[in-house]
């Protein structure tokens, strides 16, 4: 259920179809990543950690010298964060030297400076996302303007089937050659343009909620990939990686996401997940949405029949039996539309529940067969906290359709991200 969201998860800052050539005046009006916590870098890169994390802010009103109407409207902006391994002098390079992102971004095929004055610039990316189904492949371009400052990059879209949006790179040095790197980011994803995008748009309108995630997500991994080597931790059978947060840190995120009423999502370093043939990597994301209602009222959606009142379009039929020892295996029935192609899919998940404010779950058979993961409810003060952690990864047998997916940037990393964030979303969304 978790990989119905990710195809589009990028797309926010991937397509366009034409570009400008005039630069435009612009003040940048987008938040710091530090704006929630008390402008300190350290207390950011505090929580951060080893990780990834992702956080969204409140709304806010704004206007863009590239709308048609002079009115302002709402935007939440999402930021995302990691600490990388090297000299915050090396990164302010890097992320400067826009004609170098063709080689750290992996869609971008080849980058344009169309326009240069002093620090602002307007840049045309070409992008290119191959898939082995036609109708699904992008290949198109992408122009925006780009304010750069000692550390931080201020960026506006000029022209895309997302038509109105902007964002912010910044970079703080914290010493000991680490360095906080953040991304800001906002895109109207009520106005698409474009027949397929907007096709597969308005087929799967759940994808709306997981995007500005999967970008932030899919920006900071590309970043942290060229400065940070691969490897795996072991976990034992039936162990999740659970981050290690201290009290304050998880006032810290019931804060962030009351304020926000967005989940705070942590994308955790690769682990390496035992199976009867052998060890798999798999990335695991943690996240933690707030909820103004009692424990109680979140115990159904623990529940595998939960899915079918949030995603009714897609979950065509779930069948449940008991497995005994407080356990039930759920077989899923799954028709995914994305406007122009239908992926249909069946899998089986097995759910066990330690008690009534929590559950854990793991593929057992069908086409998904790396998927594991766990919900916890946990009271709050005024409220509830419902943290979700899970895996999803797409074996190479898996039916063609399906498969198709493992070509994509991060197909190991993205369907977890926007599945937990959009899964918590719609929960709020039954929950009003």
């Amino acid at each position: 259920m978790r990989i119905m969201q990710w195809k589009l998860l990028l797309v926010t800052t991937l397509i366009c179809s034409s570009s400008w050539a005039k630069l435009i005046d612009w003040t940048d009006n987008v938040p710091s990543s530090l704006s929630l916590f008390n402008n300190s870098a350290e207390e950011l890169a505090g929580l951060t950690a080893n990780r990834i994390v992702i956080f969204a802010h409140p709304v806010q009103q704004i206007h863009l010298p590239t709308m048609k109407s002079n009115t302002k409207t709402s935007a939440r902006f999402y930021s995302g964060a990691v600490v990388i391994p090297t000299s915050n002098q090396n990164i302010a390079k890097l992320l400067s030297t826009y004609s170098g992102y063709a080689g750290l971004f992996p869609t971008v095929k080849s980058v344009r400076i169309l326009e240069q004055k002093d620090s602002i610039s307007q840049v045309r990316y070409s992008i290119h996302i191959p898939t082995p189904i036609p109708v699904l492949n992008f290949k198109e371009n992408i122009t925006m303007q780009h304010h750069l400052t000692a550390n931080s990059i201020s960026s506006l879209v000029i022209d895309a089937p997302i038509p109105y949006g902007a964002g912010k790179l910044e970079w703080f040095d914290l010493g000991n050659n680490k360095t906080l790197v953040t991304i800001t980011q906002w895109g109207d994803l009520t106005q698409p343009k474009g027949f397929i995008f907007s096709k597969i748009l308005k087929a799967l309108p759940e994808v709306r909620l997981g995007m500005p995630a999967g970008t932030d997500a899919f920006l900071l991994e590309a970043l942290q990939r060229r400065y940070r080597p691969s490897s795996a931790t072991p976990l034992k059978a039936g162990e999740l990686p659970y981050p290690s947060l201290n009290s304050q840190q998880m006032q810290k995120i019931a804060s962030l996401s009351q304020q926000s009423q967005e989940p705070v999502s942590f994308i955790l370093p690769q682990n390496q997940v035992p199976y009867t043939h052998g060890m798999e990597n798999m990335r695991f994301t943690t996240s933690y949405q707030y909820y103004a209602a009692t424990p109680e009222a979140l115990q159904p959606w623990l529940k595998p029949t939960a899915y079918k009142t949030l995603f009714p379009r897609q979950v065509k039929q779930i069948k449940t039996t008991a497995a005994g020892n407080n356990a039930e295996d759920a077989a899923f029935k799954i028709s995914v539309g994305l406007g122009v192609i239908s992926i249909p899919f069946d899998f089986q998940m097995r759910f066990q529940y330690p008690d009534a404010t929590q559950n854990s779950f793991y593929a057992n058979g069908g086409d998904l067969k790396f998927v594991r993961g766990a919900m916890r409810i946990i009271p709050q003060k005024n409220g509830t906290l419902l943290n979700v952690i899970s895996a999803v990864k797409i074996d190479e047998k898996a039916p063609f359709l399906l498969r198709a997916m493992r070509s994509l940037p991060y197909h190991e990393m993205l369907p977890a991200v926007g599945g937990n964030t959009v899964f918590t979303l719609k929960i709020k969304q039954k929950l009003k």
